[in-house]
């Protein structure tokens, strides 16, 4: 799977399983699906009971394709109805509970992945490292590929050689090993030589392993200014490893222009704002309500389409550029129902160009063809 022999994959977004981003990731090209190997923490999808769900939403947005398999515990820790009442509202959250039980190996982990999430590469769970060694062995022999995703800030140096000694020991060759930073900012550029000596150190040891550097900088707000750009510091720290240093075999990996931590909910509707995906940075354009306390629908859908209306006629926009979601915002611009009318179906868009963008990010994009092949 990750030794360089035909290893086909050029991005690995990590995607939460949110309406928005498995809608952004399911209506690209699907050509460019075949070069996108998501990483997709499993939770309960929306209001479900069962995470049956949540695989069937996966493979809608994917198709018969790979993808990366994580957990994701904060669905869990965060549920304030098991807070105030000790029980959980669905048997979903029994069943991810269930796949985080460290017992044996990670048994149950192992055997949902084996019998269930049959497309699923997985990821080592770390919260018992008692049962690193046991877990290892057992993914291994799904001969699917085994990924290390690193949240960098929960993990120290010892607790970092003690996995990879572990992954040596075992001979864990088709290895993906994503150094995951979370929210970053401008002052991480200067940090780019020192994630670059860590990569070169874990090389040392695991020297077939694919690695990644993953991080996130898109803003938690937009309340400054009404126009503007924020550059993409991630792909910005990226390129400066690749660039400086050709022995190591990376893959770029970001949150498909998401935030790593969720964002809590507000009182009233946010404004409206129309997001627009570079190579380098986002473009945007935001909107206000006259009275945001008695703001109306009519008001809002008004808004996005002055928004939109903007964007296309700014010079950053690329009218040859035919996605799903810049035909949103040409829709939004002629006040189409169908265009963008919430926050959730403009994030949807921003995730869909983001993905698209950094997936051909060393490519022309006016050579590329997004239209897909047509079978009768």
């Amino acid at each position: 799977m990750f030794n360089s022999t035909g290893f086909r994959y050029k991005y690995i977004p990590m995607l939460s399983l949110a309406v928005s981003e498995m809608e952004a990731i399911e209506e690209l090209p699907e050509k460019d699906k075949e070069l996108i190997l998501p990483l997709v923490p499993l939770r309960g999808w929306v209001a479900s009971n069962d995470l049956g769900k949540s695989i069937c939403r996966i493979e809608k947005a994917i198709g018969d394709r790979s993808w990366i398999a994580d957990i994701d515990s904060s669905f869990l820790s965060d549920n304030k109805h098991y807070q105030l009442t000790g029980k959980y509202p669905r048997p979903v959250f029994y069943d991810i509970e269930k796949l985080l039980n460290p017992e044996q190996g990670y048994e149950n982990w192992f055997v949902y992945l084996r019998d269930i999430a049959l497309n699923a590469i997985p990821c080592l769970q770390l919260s018992d490292l008692n049962q690193l060694a046991e877990q290892v062995t057992k993914l291994k022999s799904l001969n699917r590929g085994v990924v290390l995703n690193i949240k960098m800030d929960e993990v120290g140096v010892t607790t970092l050689n003690f996995i990879a000694d572990t992954l040596f020991n075992i001979e864990v060759k088709e290895l993906l090993i994503i150094c995951d930073y979370g929210d970053i900012s401008r002052i991480n550029l200067s940090y780019y030589q020192q994630y670059m000596s860590l990569l070169e150190q874990l090389k040392v040891k695991l020297p077939t392993a694919l690695f990644s550097i993953s991080s996130t900088s898109f803003p938690y707000s937009f309340s400054d200014s009404y126009r503007g750009e924020r550059p993409i510091y991630e792909r910005l720290v990226f390129n400066k490893i690749r660039n400086e240093n050709d022995r190591i075999r990376l893959i770029y990996s970001d949150r498909a222009s998401t935030r790593a931590k969720r964002m809590k909910g507000g009182g009233g509707i946010p404004p409206p704002r129309v997001d627009y995906p570079l190579k380098d940075d986002w473009r945007y354009i935001r909107k206000e309500f006259l009275d945001a306390k008695n703001a109306t629908k009519e008001e809002k859908i008004k808004l996005y389409q002055e928004a939109a209306m903007e964007v296309i006629k700014s010079d950053y926009w690329e009218a040859s550029l035919k996605l799903w979601g810049t035909q949103l915002i040409e829709r939004s611009a002629k006040g189409d129902s169908f265009g963008i009318t919430s926050a959730s179906k403009a994030t949807a868009v921003r995730i869909n160009i983001h993905l698209y963008k950094q997936l051909h990010y060393d490519d022309v994009l006016d050579d590329l063809d997004t239209d897909d092949e047509w079978i009768d």
